[in-house]
């Protein structure tokens, strides 16, 4: 009798031990990147190249308003192929930001994390308390004509010591430049480092 009551025991055990081991292990929530905590840095950063590019700062603090700073930053994605340098559309080559930043696994994650949310990320209150800064959907009919500056979010080393920014300069439907600018903070400071156009229509 004791025989009959241990073999349904058995296979009761051998049942919670499978089940067990089939059972997906719980991961981790990923890791959401805080934009608030860097727009100082943004702002100080946006700052730094509206004043190193003489054209550009003397296009925006014209007198005669013609062009503004769009309100939104443009996010860009990061292309992880290593198959060519220059992605298509908003995208960065990894390669690219390894060159310019920094290659270190802490930092391709963190590149990525900045990327990957889909967080609208509006250009900060200081930037446009001193430049024209608007809204491209709510123009009034003759800002429709104006030239406007698409600044990309910039993509930050984790340490906060380095940038990696693009800009869009749009002065019509197929007319424009763009340019990428490496920054990095010196005694507490943005700075220019490194520019150059990346595309011109």
């Amino acid at each position: 009798m004791k025989v009959y009551f241990l073999i349904p025991f058995l296979f009761l055990v051998v049942a919670c031990q499978s089940s067990t081991k089939k059972a997906p292990k719980a991961r981790m929530p990923e890791k959401r990147f805080d934009y608030s905590k860097v727009e100082k840095d943004y702002a100080e950063i946006l700052e730094a190249i509206l004043t190193y590019n003489s054209y550009i700062n003397g296009t925006i603090k014209s007198e005669e308003p013609k062009t503004y700073i769009e309100s939104i930053f443009t996010k860009d994605s990061i292309s992880t192929s290593y198959k060519g340098d220059h992605p298509l559309g908003d995208e960065i080559g990894i390669r690219e930001l390894f060159n310019h930043l920094s290659s270190s696994r802490q930092d391709s994650i963190n590149f990525l994390n900045q990327t990957r949310d889909r967080d609208i990320v509006y250009i900060p209150p200081a930037i446009a308390r001193k430049f024209r800064v608007k809204d491209s959907n709510k123009l009034i009919a003759e800002e429709r004509f104006f030239t406007k500056l698409v600044f990309h979010l910039p993509i930050l080393t984790h340490d906060r010591q380095k940038a990696f920014v693009s800009l869009d300069y749009l002065c019509g439907g197929w007319c424009g430049e763009g340019w990428y600018f490496i920054l990095e903070k010196t005694k507490g400071k943005w700075k220019v480092v490194k520019y150059q156009g990346t595309w011109e229509a």
